[in-house]
């Protein structure tokens, strides 16, 4: 049995992961038009119709631009816990099909999801951890975290494979071009990680049996991928991590990443690379 993950673009104008074993297909968020959605899914090679659900992380634009449209067009379930929903109705006309998301987590077909709820400034924000019934593999998905807390660094331990935010660089957001309220909105407690603040998260939750760090949710503004994947590379000397680290981008969908393979590897040294493996540019492996 194998378990997939793919990005089909992140970034502040639109989040969402493809998360797929052999029988269930999944994604975190919805944050492109139904256009770009049924587009960025095609490009992985998945049918819109094949989807299972699309589970919600919280209700800002660029993780729910498409779950209305997407959910009355495929029939695709949405599934986010009570108070996401209610600040999502602005989007929905009633004919969708929404399933609410408990504390202690729900299984969706071989995946069993466990939500934790983040400090992100929205109604009751939640990342999540993944996890293939049918082989124990674990995928987190971790993008508008304002800080790792504590249940959050628990929960993300013991994967193997991680999406977490690197939204931007502490001197790049100084220096950008937003106002002042938004660059304290954005390097807040409630807001996102820095590149610096990533790189200490996976310093302490790393190991040898993750086969991959995704960074998500990049800004355009104030981070650039060469920075983030070198910064939070920095982090990982030492946490016996040998597996992929890449940056997503926004403007495609991504490689699909094959989890098991990626765990099954060891030995050598951290590959940091904007491409996945074995594209041009990309990290080879003896």
């Amino acid at each position: 049995m194998s378990l997939r993950v793919a990005s089909l673009g992140s970034g502040s104008q639109g989040n969402s992961f493809l998360i797929e074993t052999d029988s269930t297909c999944v994604l975190v968020d919805a944050g492109f038009s139904g256009v770009q959605l049924e587009a960025r899914v095609d490009a992985l090679g998945v049918c819109p119709e094949s989807v299972d659900a699309v589970i919600v992380s919280h209700e800002h634009q660029d993780h729910v631009r498409g779950i209305g449209v997407a959910a009355r067009r495929w029939g695709w379930p949405l599934v986010m816990n009570t108070l996401t929903h209610s600040a999502c109705s602005g989007l929905l006309s009633g004919q969708e099909t929404v399933i609410r998301l408990p504390v202690e987590g729900m299984s969706v077909g071989d995946l069993l999801v466990e939500p934790t709820s983040t400090c992100h400034d929205a109604a009751d924000p939640v990342c999540m951890v993944l996890q293939q019934v049918s082989t124990d593999l674990r995928v987190g998905v971790a993008t508008d975290l304002g800080r790792p807390t504590t249940p959050v660094r628990a929960a993300l331990k013991d994967l193997d494979f991680l999406i977490v935010e690197a939204n931007h660089d502490d001197r790049m957001l100084r220096s950008g071009p937003y106002p002042w309220s938004v660059k304290e909105r954005i390097g807040g407690t409630r807001g996102h990680l820095s590149n610096r603040h990533t790189r200490e998260l996976v310093a302490e939750i790393a190991h040898r049996r993750l086969g991959g760090i995704l960074l998500a949710h990049l800004s355009g503004e104030c981070n650039d991928p060469l920075l983030a994947v070198d910064c939070v590379g920095e982090g990982l000397s030492g946490t016996g991590f040998d597996g992929v680290l890449a940056a997503a981008a926004q403007e495609t969908s991504g490689e699909k990443y094959d989890v098991a393979a990626l765990a099954a590897r060891t030995g050598g040294t951290v590959q940091a690379s904007l491409f996945p493996p074995g594209e041009p540019g990309g990290p080879t492996r003896a």
